[in-house]
């Protein structure tokens, strides 16, 4: 990678003001004083100089950098550096729970599939310290992965190994360090670089294109993201689990869970009550998520819920969180039946919105495979889409199913 150093040296002066879309002040949660200003070239900590701005979001921005102490045979060594807002109140949080992933069990072979932080450290910015976290840097998202392939479809195989392999972190993730990650969407599945070439061809590329900046409305520079890094090479990659900052801990062997977690879609039915993609009819015509047609779907496809669920629900209407929490409108709930506008069962167990139960099975759901392929496949679904938690199979009972094992070939 010796060829990186001309990069490193020049970048800082090879900027471009030019127009281009940046964070309006009008978005929710956005302030541009509360991210701190990097610059190209600047170096952080006396140690990481900052290359390239990959991604940001409303709480951090995250560099690739240049690690000035790198290993004696990899002196260009690149790490992705995270700077959160110095208003990110998750970051102390992400921090702790990636450092007790990092020191449960080092040699169970699902820790190597949890991305977490090699390095931290605190910076300075104009508006008060900004936390930063030094981690191996990743190609792209399995979402923006998943757009490489012909009509945005892994192939199977390929997507077998992937799920095979997330299973297994999960399981250390759950079993030895009693974490639950709570925001498992594609965003949040990193894929590794295929080659090392591919980090220094990107880099190499930034002479030739650099990054476009503009002045916000605060005087600051904003520079454009930059996270394409070419057509695949290879599908050596390896998938990881990122971004732990909404994780939470399992405190007894019985937590269900009873917090609002969870993307809309993924969103398991005790966190609803109180206790992927196949739930596509879950938000109302104004594209909100609506809690009465999650469980409709989930109804339609698993069955009504036991009557140890309804009691469990009836239990837990009037259980009060430790701290209340905001929800997307504003409104500030103190139950899970005030988040998720239930109530959803009367008290016979009898949902309350029949109607709006759809005509569909499980089975509907699989019209993409045939065969035993399809049947092995079902046969995993009814594994993980259980009502009682206690009931559905492990993620390390998953890994070891027959649908997700490679095929043996004859010789």
């Amino acid at each position: 990678m010796n060829n990186m150093r001309p990069s490193i040296r020049r970048l800082s002066t090879l900027l471009r003001k030019q127009p281009f879309p940046m964070p309006s002040p009008d978005l929710p949660l956005y302030d541009s004083k509360s991210f701190y200003p990097a610059k190209p070239g600047e170096v952080l900590a006396d140690r990481y100089q900052t290359l390239v701005k990959v991604v940001w979001g409303v709480s951090s921005t995250v560099w690739l950098t240049h690690d000035l102490q790198g290993h004696p045979q990899e002196p260009e060594s690149v790490v992705a550096l995270k700077i959160a807002n110095n208003n990110a109140g998750s970051a102390s949080h992400e921090r702790e729970i990636e450092e007790h992933i990092s020191m449960a069990q080092p040699s169970h072979r699902g820790r190597s599939l949890l991305r977490t932080f090699v390095d931290s450290f605190e910076v300075k910015g104009p508006e008060g310290p900004h936390p930063c976290l030094v981690s191996p840097p990743m190609r792209e998202t399995l979402w923006r992965y998943q757009r490489r392939f012909k009509d945005r479809k892994i192939p199977l195989p390929l997507i077998k190994t992937y799920i095979r392999v997330l299973l297994t972190g999960l399981e250390y993730l759950h079993k030895d360090c009693r974490i639950v990650h709570t925001d498992p969407k594609l965003d949040n599945i990193m894929i590794s670089f295929e080659d090392p070439s591919v980090v220094a061809d990107f880099m190499n590329s930034q002479l030739e294109n650099p990054m476009d900046f503009k002045i916000d409305v605060t005087g600051r520079p904003v520079y454009q993201s930059r996270n394409d890094f070419g057509p695949l090479k290879s599908l050596r990659s390896i998938p990881q689990l990122v971004d732990f900052g909404l994780a939470t801990r399992l405190e007894e062997d019985d937590d269900w869970g009873v917090w609002p977690i969870q993307p809309d879609r993924c969103r398991a039915p005790e966190a609803i009550l109180g206790n992927g993609e196949l739930f596509r009819h879950i938000h109302d015509q104004q594209g909100r998520y609506d809690a009465k047609l999650h469980i409709a779907e989930m109804i339609a496809l698993l069955g009504p819920p036991p009557q140890e669920i309804i009691q469990r629900y009836q239990y837990m209407r009037e259980y009060s969180w430790t701290e209340p929490v905001r929800r997307k409108d504003g409104r500030i709930c103190k139950t899970a039946e005030e988040y998720f506008c239930g109530p959803f069962f009367d008290n016979d167990g009898r949902f309350l919105y029949e109607d709006l139960i759809p005509d569909q099975e499980l089975d509907d759901t699989a019209s993409f495979l045939e065969g035993k392929e399809r049947e092995a496949f079902l046969d995993l679904a009814k594994g993980m889409l259980v009502w009682h938690p206690d009931a559905r199979k492990t993620a390390g009972e998953l890994a070891k199913h027959p649908f997700l094992q490679p095929k043996q070939t004859s010789t």
